[in-house]
């Protein structure tokens, strides 16, 4: 007679195999929904609602679906629609990022002829900046060129008086 299989341990032992062959479907939908569960489920418990906690099961089962299913083509193009739509809300939110991360150390400022954004350190005093979209040229003043101009303009007035 043949010992009784368990057929957690059995479907664990196939899922990883299956891992390890290269099988399974881990894309970036798979993974957004990950992020998306594990995200209500600590909005969940920071604000209490454990009436929704059931909801949050949602896109993680969805996510394991996906990531064991065997219909390779049709996941594929649900990640390409995907991917249609996230990346370009990922680029918006990434690029608004680094605006916000380097406004302490640069100045943002639109091209006096075509409106492009452009940026220079603050610490430059006077430069001369040229458009990369239109080729024109201009000096600006950052922080510490106002600053020089200022501290010569006080010490002017003081050596007049």
């Amino acid at each position: 007679m043949l010992p009784k299989r368990n057929p957690i341990k059995t479907g664990v032992t196939n899922f990883f195999r299956r891992v390890k062959a290269g099988q399974t479907i881990y894309d970036e939908l798979s993974l957004f929904l990950i992020i998306i569960a594990l995200l209500s489920v600590f909005v969940l418990m920071v604000f209490n609602l454990h009436r929704f906690a059931l909801a949050t099961w949602i896109p993680l089962l969805v996510a394991y679906w996906r990531i064991l299913s065997k219909k390779r083509a049709k996941r594929q193009r649900e990640n390409q629609i995907f991917i249609r739509y996230y990346y370009p809300v990922y680029a918006v939110v990434k690029n608004y990022y680094r605006w916000i991360t380097r406004k302490s150390t640069h100045i943002y400022f639109p091209c006096k002829e075509c409106q492009t954004g452009l940026r220079i350190p603050k610490k430059t005093g006077h430069i001369k900046v040229t458009c990369p979209k239109c080729k024109h040229s201009f000096v600006k003043k950052t922080v510490r060129g106002y600053r020089k101009k200022l501290t010569n303009w006080v010490t002017q007035s003081v050596k007049r008086s």
